[in-house]
């Protein structure tokens, strides 16, 4: 199999808050990971594509999917933690908004906890898949080239995003066959994975998560999929696999 360009970066802040849906009213609570639809609204913002309520600012139809994600969503990406097992450090912040129209309650006051990830950092590597070849170019400019439309953010736009060693690479088919050992977050399922084995025979760990992978057409509620990390032997993925020196990408 021939090698496959890919576009490999560091992306990291001082906070992130990616926002469950399932909260109840005292707390929010965050994803540990940003999640592909996140990603994608994030990579939109750099290229200046448009979100969830630009057509509603603007009077117009309401599409099937928001722009970025009608025109974004056949990127791969994978995804490397950079926390211990995987997982970042949170902390549930008290804040106060007080603007007047922030809550429904009277005095218009709106007192919230949330969490969020303290100094989260993550490697990222996207490869074209099914974009189009103009905005795939186009993406891989302004990242390497630092630039973008909107300012990235993650999860909030009170946590501005980090995007530092952005690079053009190639990536190779993995050499093994059979299962292996994968460096980056993946979908799959816990009866996938081969707990007998670690890689380097380290201390075993999972991490899993059900995340958001895609969005449903018109409501554009999320589509989730059980997302682990680990060092356990994986004896099947679901997603393309692909080789970074001597780390395994699952890309998806």
């Amino acid at each position: 199999m021939m090698n496959i360009q890919a576009v490999k970066f560091r992306l990291s802040g001082e906070a992130a808050c990616f926002r469950k849906p399932d909260v109840n009213e005292q707390v929010y609570f965050t994803y540990n990971n940003i999640h592909r639809i996140a990603l994608l609204g994030l990579l939109g913002a750099i290229l200046g594509l448009r979100g969830y309520r630009n057509n509603r600012l603007f009077a117009e139809e309401q599409p099937g999917f928001p722009e970025f994600y009608e025109k974004l969503a056949g990127l791969r990406l994978a995804l490397i933690p950079e926390a211990e097992r995987g997982y970042f450090t949170k902390k549930v912040q008290y804040f106060n908004n007080s603007v007047g129209y922030a809550s429904q309650e009277l005095g218009g006051n709106l007192q919230v906890f949330e969490q969020w990830l303290e100094k989260p950092a993550w490697t990222v590597y996207l490869t074209r898949g099914t974009v189009a070849p103009a905005l795939w170019d186009k993406l891989a400019e302004y990242l390497t080239g630092q630039k973008c439309v909107y300012i990235p953010y993650l999860g909030k736009n009170d946590f501005p995003a980090v995007i530092e060693q952005a690079a053009v690479c190639e990536l190779a088919a993995p050499v093994a066959r059979g299962p292996l050992f994968i460096n980056s977050l993946f979908p799959g399922a816990l009866e996938d994975i081969d707990d007998t084995e670690t890689q380097e025979d380290q201390q075993a760990y999972i991490f899993s998560e059900r995340a958001p992978v895609a969005l449903q057409p018109k409501h554009n509620f999320y589509i989730f999929q059980q997302i682990l990390f680990t060092n356990y032997l994986v004896e099947q993925a679901t997603g393309e696999l692909w080789q970074d020196g001597t780390r395994v990408l699952c890309f998806f």
